[in-house]
């Protein structure tokens, strides 16, 4: 047992002497801009990837929305908005169904006619 103490002691010196090893950081400063668009980023490609479906692109296109016209919006959109929109869309069933598909589009129909970029509801 003695004759292990020493190399186990020198191993264990050495041990707590490579943890304790400074290990170099690399910090910048980044402007708010940079932060907000880092934020958001998930959040749009989320919606982005459901407008971008065959069948929500058919529905926009029967209530007389150009897709392009929800792109733009979309890249407009205010953070609640952002997240509203994105807490709707998560959730929807992950199958989705017609019903779910329809709110989602009513919903950004609403928000594009509250913003003026189309009008769908001219009485409204």
């Amino acid at each position: 047992m003695r004759t292990l103490c020493k190399p186990m002691g020198l191993f264990l010196a050495a041990a707590m002497t490579a943890a304790t090893a400074a290990v170099p950081a690399e910090a910048a400063w980044i402007s708010a801009a940079d932060l907000v668009a880092a934020q958001q980023a998930p959040a749009r490609e989320r919606l982005s990837q459901t407008l971008a479906r065959d069948e929500v692109r058919e529905q926009l296109r029967a209530l007389g929305v150009k897709p392009e016209a929800v792109e733009k919006r979309l890249q407009g959109l205010t953070d609640e908005e952002l997240d509203l929109l994105a807490t709707r869309l998560e959730a929807l069933p992950a199958g989705g169904d017609a019903l779910g598909t329809v709110a989602v589009v009513l919903l950004i129909l609403i928000l594009l006619e509250i913003a003026g970029a189309i009008d769908i509801f001219p009485k409204i």
